[in-house]
């Protein structure tokens, strides 16, 4: 009995501590919804659709969209001397409005004794759904700090009963080392750079924030959260090197020292949020002006050739892309480039010329490569070889950390240069002579991320990474010229002002996960086709270098390139070819010469994901509409089939599959089924019974 009335009390005792966890639980993730009442409506200023107030007794600032609040109590910070600086330690604040071009500029003056001044701007537009904010430090005996945040959410004082968002969007800075984007939710931290979102899933509502001036800043957004809450939220200059991440962000010195001009934006549609992100940063800095009229649209050496790669060989694929495919890629008159990636400069100079002639007498454009910003050698070597035609070796121009000590190779296996010092400016001459000289018409430029990298650098008017790559991709691309089509490889995604086009991902050849890995780019970094004129899905491989490609991994590849944005460049050998050499040439046909597909590629448009669940990986939807079509691309990226049922608002269709031929007519639904890793691509007219 005695044991009986001990575990009686001890459940009565669990299920008070369950029912007193599950109170503050719920006290805890109740979302704040401060009302506008609270927000002393009567001192808020009315701005487009936002309403903004300035508390003048903490240093805060709270925002509210369509009488919704944001956030409330958020705060701005900048480093001085090692120590974190919030608005909340000033104690005079003068706030000023004017009415600017469709909208109205709030300046707000910080001041306190023995800190600096402060000047934090907020621009909202009568139309727009997002408004824009930027913190400057002002000292007559100047500033030198290396972050600054312009907006602090902290305390759960983000999120509302209205916007429930639940996933963390977490953005990489570049797409080196198979970076990929990813999903976090709110229990987990999260760490974007240059732009990161809160978003619900597929089509819902999302705040997006991001930086919009890339010339000086790395830029990030942090999120953390707890028990399904948002805690706190931090847009901020100042990021590490991902790659390198124990050097910390140069720094910024002067009498007034700003941030970027940051983004903040609330939107029904998250993706809408994303792709006017991206809009914006593209008013402020333009982006590269077009050297092409159609989608480069060709083949790269990388994909199968790679070091094998020889004159007879350069030439031997130009004609055999003439004999073979041109009809179908060239059918208005698109440009189809023959690009030599590494491994081209085994050629002589002469070669080079003859081969980007022979291209152009068979109607293509001639490509070649260059990773600018680093060195292959290993120590030794670099400190005996001298940079052609200086007196300094490449141990002499290796870039240093900010401690003086020197990097090494852990990134890529490559050694990172200054990209400031007078011999690696003297060598992009010597290079980029060569390859002008030759009348080479695109440029592959790879490795980029090296050339970010926070150093000390020999050029001492730059103390940060983003400044040395704006500086050594100016004297690059303005050797290049205007017009060569330049592509960007393992890179930064901002600044994005130096090329026509950017790879989405790293490295992908032609394994369904690899197809997976690229279209993950796709799935969350969509919004990249804003800043370039073509992003690139990399090598798109048929049959592989091991003959080993399926021909259901090869279908759903070249399905990948046709929906990315896309330069559509092939990588297998055509003309020597592993393997069954009739079998190859049969796959190439199918492949590469099904004008149905070829035509959708060149429409040059990224297709847009269809989030299902945002704990996979990668969309398997993807659709576009253009030219009164819908598209709709399917992909399987399991071993195994699968089926698919795809939403068409309740419309009519007549559906034709464009890799079989297939058609039917499909209303309100269209049912795809698919064998193991593999994709369907289908054209859909819509069926008007009305009269």
């Amino acid at each position: 009995m005695k044991v009986k009335r001990i575990l009686k009390t001890a459940a009565v005792v669990f299920a008070a501590l369950i029912c007193i966890a599950g109170a503050v639980f719920y006290a805890y993730t109740l979302p704040v919804n401060v009302e506008l009442d609270e927000l002393n409506k009567e001192e808020a200023i009315v701005a487009g659709k936002y309403t903004f107030l300035f508390d003048t007794e903490n240093g805060s600032f709270s925002v509210a969209k369509n009488d919704i609040t944001i956030f409330a109590d958020a705060v701005s910070a900048y480093k001085a001397d090692k120590e974190i600086i919030k608005t909340s330690a000033y104690s005079k604040f003068d706030i000023a409005e004017e009415e600017i071009d469709s909208g109205k500029k709030i300046t707000v003056s910080m001041f306190a004794d023995s800190l600096n001044d402060l000047v934090q701007t907020f621009c909202f537009y009568d139309e727009k759904d997002y408004f824009t904010t930027q913190l400057s430090i002002q000292s007559d005996n100047g500033v030198q700090t290396n972050y600054i945040a312009p907006l602090l959410i902290e305390n759960n004082k983000l999120q509302n009963s209205t916007y429930k968002w639940e996933n963390a969007l977490e953005i990489p800075s570049d797409n080196d080392q198979w970076a990929e984007f990813k999903v976090k939710k709110l229990y987990e931290k999260a760490e974007s750079y240059e732009v990161g979102a809160l978003f619900t899933s597929d089509n819902g509502s999302g705040f997006v924030l991001g930086s919009l001036n890339h010339d000086v800043w790395k830029s990030g957004v942090r999120f953390k959260g707890s028990f399904g809450k948002m805690q706190t939220a931090e847009l901020y200059c100042g990021a590490s090197d991902p790659k390198t991440g124990s050097q910390i962000h140069g720094t910024v010195s002067g009498k007034t020292v700003s941030s970027p001009l940051m983004f903040i934006g609330v939107y029904d549609n998250w993706k809408d949020g994303m792709n006017e992100f991206a809009e914006v940063n593209t008013e402020i800095q333009p982006k590269r002006a077009s050297v092409s009229d159609s989608v480069p649209i060709g083949w790269n050496s990388w994909g199968s050739v790679q070091f094998d790669i020889n004159y007879d060989t350069a030439v031997g694929i130009s004609q055999y892309v003439k004999d073979n495919f041109q009809d179908t890629w060239q059918t208005d008159g698109e440009n189809v480039y023959i690009n030599l990636d590494s491994g081209w400069d085994f050629l002589s100079d002469e070669e080079l010329k003859n081969f980007a002639d022979y291209c152009h007498s068979n109607n293509q454009k001639a490509g070649a490569y260059w990773g600018p910003f680093v060195c292959w050698l290993n120590e030794e070597e670099m400190k005996e070889n001298y940079i052609a035609d200086t007196e300094y070796t490449y141990e002499d121009v290796r870039l240093k950390k900010s401690d003086g000590t020197y990097y090494g190779n852990e990134v890529d296996g490559c050694f990172p240069l200054d990209v400031t010092h007078p011999a690696v400016i003297k060598q992009a001459e010597r290079i980029i002579g060569k390859i002008k000289a030759a009348g080479i018409d695109y440029v592959k430029l790879d490795f980029l991320v090296h050339g970010s990298f926070e150093g000390d650098f020999y050029d001492k008017s730059i103390s940060t990474g983003i400044e040395a790559y704006n500086f050594g991709m100016k004297y690059v691309t303005d050797l290049i010229g205007d017009d060569v089509f330049v592509n960007l490889a393992m890179s930064p995604t901002f600044p994005y002002q130096y090329a026509n086009g950017r790879r989405l991902a790293c490295d992908s050849y032609y394994h369904i996960g690899e197809t997976e890995y690229t279209l993950n780019s796709v799935t969350y970094g969509f919004w990249e086709q804003m800043l370039y004129e073509y992003t690139d899905p990399d090598h798109l491989v048929v049959w592989g270098k091991e003959a080993d490609a399926t021909e259901a991994e090869a279908r759903s590849r070249i399905t990948s390139g046709v929906i990315s944005g896309t330069s559509f460049l092939t990588g297998d050998n055509f003309i020597k070819p592993s393997g069954n050499t009739d079998e190859a040439q049969a796959r190439f046909m199918k492949m590469l010469a099904n004008k149905d597909v070829i035509r959708v590629a060149k429409t040059g448009k990224i297709f847009t994901p269809v989030i299902t669940d945002v704990k996979n990986r990668t969309a398997n939807i993807f659709r576009l509409e253009t030219d009164g079509k819908l598209y709709v691309a399917v992909l399987n990226y399991k071993d195994k089939n699968a089926a698919f049922d795809i939403d068409l608002d309740g419309k009519k269709y007549n559906t034709t599959e464009l890799w079989s031929g297939n058609q039917q007519i499909a209303e309100g639904t269209l049912k795809v089924e698919l064998g193991s890793n593999d994709a369907a691509l289908y054209e859909l007219t819509e069926i008007n019974e009305s009269y």
